[in-house]
């Protein structure tokens, strides 16, 4: 489902697909509709699967406070428009809802789609329309309309964008979906630099919250730079880290790219303190031109208390990747050569997990299969899918490397037994 193609369409910016031997100019507009299109394809439909497998929870929210382009807040005639949703009338007449503008149209796609499935779930998209930090006065946009002048924000009951900041509207907006899951896309470094007690409205949220926080290096390297001449900015800094290491680190330009990684080391590390499952830092490749892929200078931090988003966000930077690589080998010379080149890798990574587990297991002499992979998996985070580990730990068991006393029966979705937390692993020598 390609979620974004008809807010590029209607817009008529979408980054142009690149031609054989031209680059393709990754803009920060182009930057975040790719970020966003990876995310609500790849981590946000699945996780909304996992949370309505549980039967607890019955509403989900995206919270996207990047900011948007302001012809993306307008509705305009589609190619291919969102269908209108109906909704009930106290009568109990149907009638059609207003049209959306292009930014609202690929999340409001996926939650159609969710509300359909036998184990639904209703999926709420905010939009912030001026992004994370302080630059407007809090007013709300409702399916394109203009708000009332002076209308004070009230956050809507269904998908909408709200002319204003995350961190002028953090306190209503928490308040408003306190009893539901959220997923926060925010910039923690934008205009004005978050502090420790804005984000510490987060951490302690009771329900699941997922932060997926995004960082451009260009503006994580202004703050460091303004911090040393700034007392305001430096102190807001170390309370943000919890740590003044941040003076130690050079910003003389050859040793820059160094400093920005030393840094995002250290908010982690901060976040880290709040969460027991590991808090990852994701580099984001995007292609650049035919068979070339780059890693553009912005990275997203993930953090959750959730076993199941944590999978989920493993298998979504996996799919990523290798569908990068793949498209990026697509209409050049020699492309079969490229594609044959490619799944060799592919197997030698495969045989290089497979011994991985054995060595593994056999040395650790691991008797639960899940504890073993997420130890696997924090190791190398985004480069195998959950079904990767599982397919190969069932070809050990075949071969009678492992063998497995089953204490329940747990059946995946190809019929195949996998090894739950009640089984025990026996490692044959």
């Amino acid at each position: 489902m390609d979620l974004w193609s008809e807010f590029d369409n209607n817009l008529q910016l979408s980054p142009e697909p690149a031609v054989h031997g031209r680059t393709r100019r990754l803009t920060e507009r182009v930057i975040l509709s790719l970020v966003r299109e990876w995310l609500l394809q790849d981590y946000v439909s699945a996780y909304s699967r996992s949370l309505a497998a549980t039967h607890i929870f019955k509403r989900c929210y995206w919270l996207d406070a990047l900011g948007l382009d302001g012809r993306s807040t307008k509705i305009v005639q589609a190619a291919d428009p969102v269908e209108p949703a109906l909704t009930s009338t106290r009568k109990g007449r149907k009638k059609i809802a207003a049209p959306v503008p292009p930014a609202l149209e690929p999340v409001m796609k996926l939650a159609n789609a969710l509300a359909q499935e036998s184990k639904p779930i209703a999926l709420y998209g905010l939009l912030f329309e001026a992004g994370s930090s302080r630059r407007r006065a809090p007013q709300i946009m409702q399916n394109g309309a203009q708000p009332a002048s002076g209308k004070e924000l009230v956050v809507p009951r269904e998908s909408s964008i709200l002319r204003t900041n995350w961190l002028d509207a953090a306190s209503v907006v928490l308040k408003e979906i306190e009893a539901a899951p959220a997923i926060f896309l925010l910039n923690p470094f934008g205009a004005t630099l978050f502090s420790a007690e804005e984000l510490a409205q987060l951490y302690q949220r009771t329900v699941p919250s997922e932060l997926c926080l995004l960082v451009p290096h260009k503006q994580l390297e202004q703050h460091l730079k303004s911090a040393f001449h700034t007392p305001e900015l430096g102190a807001r800094l170390t309370s943000l880290l919890r740590s003044d290491r941040w003076k130690m680190l050079s910003i003389k330009d050859e040793e820059l790219v160094a400093s920005l990684e030393k840094l995002l080391v250290l908010f982690t590390a901060a976040m880290q303190r709040h969460f027991q499952l590991a808090v990852q830092r994701i580099a984001l490749p995007l292609q650049v031109r035919p068979a070339y892929v780059e890693t553009v200078p912005y990275t997203l931090i993930f953090a959750t208390r959730r076993q199941d988003s944590l999978l989920c966000m493993n298998d979504a930077v996996c799919l990523h990747r290798r569908r990068l690589y793949e498209q990026s080998q697509r209409g050049v010379l020699g492309e079969e050569w490229f594609i044959q080149q490619m799944h060799q890798r592919r197997e030698a990574e495969q045989h290089q997990l497979y011994l991985r587990i054995l060595q593994q297991g056999r040395a650790q002499r691991s008797r639960r299969w899940p504890d073993l992979r997420q130890y696997l998996l924090l190791a190398s985070f985004g480069q195998f899918t959950l079904q990767d580990y599982d397919n190969t730990l069932l070809q050990l068991l075949a071969e009678g490397h492992i063998r497995c006393d089953w204490r329940q029966h747990a059946i995946s979705a190809d019929g195949e037994r996998i090894p739950g937390n009640d089984d025990t692993l026996v490692w044959i020598s």
